[in-house]
């Protein structure tokens, strides 16, 4: 492939001054006393999902975020209002309120923002690295800094929405060949965005746009149960080059053994989480319960937990939370929870949140880092995430996903002995005070005398299979783990575990995008029903 970043276009560009204006209006002469910043978010998505219909969509969204820290708390004015005068007369009254507030506060704490030259340049992963100098050197504060994931442009279907159109119809139709009357009817949802974010403070202007490429396919069978794959990344369309005549046969195939699948009976498994499950187990284990404001709130066990030193999994139980995953496996690409920087201007960097049973501390976000937790402040991570420019800001996973091991899928077949293989996830949920989990799965795959059977079972009722125990006990069951890629299973590439795509909705509304994965994972049991 020949890649390049994807630029940031002229149109989002000419904002920059202005951006600076805001941030001028917001703070000069006051910066011993409060922090300030200017966000721009801006967002072109197009969609084309055939299936018993065609149709086809483009969203398009603008908006701008002013904010003032003072003290220990955040003063903020969105708006898709981007007349100047208006803008200007707004950051004058969020001004004085906080300034207004800060007066009032007895021994203020007061924030100061890191400069480039403060960064720890050389552990950013090599596209962010890469992106900030300029001939090597550090940029200065006016300098605008630009990141961009890497696509491959001579991939015509990336651009053109009539191409990408045809490509989804034509999946589409694939899958309906293959199948015959094995199904009933099958689609293919195909979604491409880039979501760009200008940030201004003090010591930086800078900007990123993310590109990403979802590929969503799917096949029904005649009793109406739905059996999809889901690939997608931070690239254009080269994401969908493994869509090909084998997945669509082993799709279709798949459907036709959940179609005539038996239903297992619910008791306690030797079970193989493939990445997708296993993602899912991260995430909702000590993904939410490591979430700074929910630390903060005294809404998790965490810091209680870390605070008494007590270890909540084995040795092989370690997590990690990394905005910055730019390449998976073999993919030379990311998922859609990676970032260059959070909606608060922070970096992206990896964060080990369990270390071998033991509790780090929290993700958070700038609030969640000064205020901490009952263990204290901790440092800040690049989890400041909102759903958009209209909705509130808080600490957020990003991709989090289990480090990997030294095993084949093979070997913990072997060392599995009988139980099951679950592969594909089907949501998740979990108690950040109680310590409870549950992680579904589409069905489970038999493994009889340590080698697959290809017999597929679904749950109790026919429909899927939920994966659920306390956390500790389950983190506590982990056997072994999976190499990266057996194709590279010493990691010379220094690619991350598999995560897959993936979103979160935190209180039930706040919805971003997250990815989790790791390795294939082999648990001594899990309750399954």
């Amino acid at each position: 492939m020949n890649t390049v970043y994807y630029p940031l276009s002229d149109e989002l560009r000419a904002f920059f001054p202005m951006l600076g204006k805001l941030v001028q209006t917001l703070e000069a002469g006051v910066e011993d006393k409060i922090y300030a910043f200017a966000y721009l978010e801006d967002l072109d998505q197009f969609q084309s999902h055939v299936s018993q219909t065609e149709a086809s969509g483009l969203t398009m969204d603008r908006g701008i975020v002013l904010r003032i820290l003072a003290g220990q708390r955040n003063f903020e004015y969105a708006t898709n209002n981007f007349d100047e005068a208006f803008l200007i007369s707004a950051a004058e009254t969020l001004r004085a309120e906080a300034l207004d507030y800060f007066q009032s506060l007895e021994n203020p704490s007061v924030y100061t923002p890191p400069t480039w030259a403060d960064e720890p340049i050389d552990e950013f992963a090599a596209p962010i690295r890469e992106q900030i100098l300029i001939d090597g050197k550090l940029p200065e504060a006016g300098t605008i800094v630009h990141f961009g994931n890497a696509y491959d442009p001579s991939i015509s279907e990336s651009m053109n929405r009539a191409e990408t159109a045809a490509r989804s119809k034509a999946i589409k139709e694939a899958i309906m060949e293959k199948g015959g009357d094995k199904l009933a009817s099958a689609g293919c949802m195909i979604r491409r965005k880039a979501k760009s974010r200008l940030f201004v403070d003090r010591t930086r202007m800078m900007s990123q746009t993310l590109f990403s490429s979802l590929y969503y396919i799917y096949a029904v069978t005649p009793s109406g149960k739905n059996v999809r794959d889901i690939v997608g990344g931070m690239t254009g369309a080269e994401a969908g080059a493994c869509i090909d005549d084998a997945l669509i046969a082993e799709l279709v195939e798949t459907a036709d053994k959940v179609e005539h699948a038996e239903r297992i009976k619910p008791g306690r498994y030797r079970i193989i989480t493939g990445p997708d499950v296993t993602g899912v187990i991260a995430h909702e284990a000590f993904g939410h319960t490591q979430e700074g404001d929910t630390c903060r709130l005294g809404r998790s066990c965490a810091p209680g937990l870390k605070k008494k030193g007590v270890l909540v999994g084995n040795e092989q139980a370690s997590i990690i939370n990394n905005a910055g995953v730019f390449a998976m496996g073999t993919q030379p690409y990311g998922v859609n929870g990676t970032h260059f920087f959070d909606d608060e201007g922070f970096i992206a960097r990896p964060q080990v949140i369990l270390d071998k049973g033991e509790l780090s501390s929290p993700m958070n976000d700038l609030m969640s880092s000064i205020v901490g937790d009952i263990n204290g402040p901790s440092p800040r991570q690049s989890n400041g995430k909102r759903e958009s420019w209209k909705r509130p800001l808080m600490p957020r996973q990003t991709n989090t996903y289990f480090t990997a091991g030294d095993k084949t899928l093979d070997e913990l077949a072997e060392l599995c002995g009988d139980g099951f293989i679950a592969e594909h996830a089907h949501g998740g949920m979990e108690d950040p005070k109680g310590m409870g989990l549950t992680a579904g799965t589409e069905y489970l795959e038999e493994v009889k005398n340590g080698k697959r059977t290809g017999r597929l079972f679904l749950g109790p009722q026919g429909g899927h299979i939920e994966l659920s125990d306390p956390v500790p006990r389950l983190l506590n069951s982990i056997i072994a783990k999976s190499v990266i890629s057996e194709e590279d299973p010493m990691n010379e590439t220094g690619s991350e575990p598999i995560n897959k795509w993936g979103g979160c909705g935190k209180y039930h509304k706040e919805s971003v995008e997250a990815g989790c994965g790791g390795p294939w994972i082999l648990w001594s049991g899990i309750t399954c029903g």
